[in-house]
């Protein structure tokens, strides 16, 4: 958790009233006004928490760097003809199409930025971005119907490969592929978090 200033000391203070008001001189209304304080300062508080959907330990090692564009548009940059590999990434987008294969959950995404605020999570940001958004991913794990469906946000902490063939609505592309760590899915059909 992140530090917060200044408001645990004025949860410190209330611990003593908290523990017996009536023995204080708290009336019934002060104990209600006193309830709504405390609740308004656990909510200020969460504020502060970051909001990574994952595990310390699942964030080791993600590039803080990482840009998705760069990604995307980077040629073979290496004899094999291979585009460059081996980046653990975090990255947000909505679902396009899934499909399984003998290795699990192939999914074709739109890429959407992480923002904190007004919520936490990917979202379509202000108009319509140019160029074009799409990568796949592997996830091994199972996910349930409802998590699959298009339009569906979603975060991924993956490594990078080199581009794989997919098919999307019937048609052969070959997308930016990454092998997905972990995965935390809005069931939002499409629409903002």
């Amino acid at each position: 958790f992140l530090p917060c200033p200044d408001t645990g000391i004025m949860s410190i203070g209330l611990l003593s009233v908290i523990n017996n008001p009536l023995q204080h001189g708290a009336s019934p209304m002060k104990l209600t006004h006193l309830l709504t304080f405390s609740a308004s300062v656990v909510t200020l508080l969460s504020g502060c928490v970051p909001n990574a959907p994952f595990e310390p330990e699942v964030m080791e090692k993600v590039s803080p760097t990482f840009h998705f564009e760069a990604w995307r548009d980077a040629g073979p940059s290496n004899e094999s003809g291979k585009s460059d590999a081996g980046i653990k990434v975090m990255l947000g987008g909505r679902i396009v199409q899934t499909t399984k294969n003998g290795k699990g959950l192939v999914i074709v995404a739109e890429h959407l930025p992480i923002v904190n605020h007004p919520v936490y999570g990917p979202t379509e940001g202000e108009g319509k971005r140019p160029g074009d958004h799409e990568f796949a991913f592997l996830y091994e794990g199972a996910l349930e119907g409802l998590d699959l469906m298009k339009g569906n946000r979603f975060i991924i902490v993956g490594t990078t490969t080199s581009r794989r063939p997919v098919l999307v609505n019937g048609i052969p592309k070959t997308e930016p592929f990454i092998i997905a760590d972990c995965i935390h899915v809005w069931q939002t059909g499409g629409t903002e978090i």
